[in-house]
């Protein structure tokens, strides 16, 4: 009957060990926040999206004063994630905004609300729907675009 009863009592403390034990393993998502937050320079509030190319992190974020995205640029040296420049972006009411440099990265919130694609060079850019407010498109390419190779498609 002891260990029955003892039963009952280890179970609990093995699995209450097992659970607080374990170390917490820190995601690429809280790094990034970490590095956004690290400085009062840079004008943050929330990470909306990013995407690994090549060597850097492109992050998209939301501004906390200003109502418009920020494009930033984490670099990968080693392991070791640095922080390596941040642009203000277009404005979530409408506008767009092309980077070339450190990588050729392509941001469009159309002023129209009825565009349901968009194309740059001739392919379709990645949509991201975080909100009801923050709707946009992105697309990387080898050159800068003019306005005449960018195409919105209702």
């Amino acid at each position: 009957m002891s260990r029955i009863t003892s039963s009952y009592f280890a179970y609990p403390i093995v699995l209450l060990i097992l659970l607080f034990g374990c170390s917490r393993e820190v995601s690429l998502e809280d790094k990034i926040v970490d590095i956004l937050e690290e400085s009062e320079n840079r004008d943050f509030e929330t990470v909306i999206d990013y995407d690994i190319k090549g060597d850097f992190i492109v992050v998209v974020y939301k501004s906390k004063s200003n109502e418009q995205l920020n494009i930033g640029f984490i670099k990968n040296n080693k392991g070791k994630l640095d922080w390596e420049i941040g642009i203000g972006g277009p404005e979530l009411r409408g506008g767009h905004i092309y980077i070339s440099d450190p990588l050729i990265v392509n941001v469009m919130i159309p002023d129209d609300p009825e565009i349901n694609h968009v194309k740059v060079f001739g392919e379709y850019a990645k949509q991201i729907k975080h909100s009801k407010a923050i709707n946009y498109w992105i697309a990387y390419s080898n050159k800068s675009p003019s306005n005449l190779d960018v195409e919105y498609i209702k």
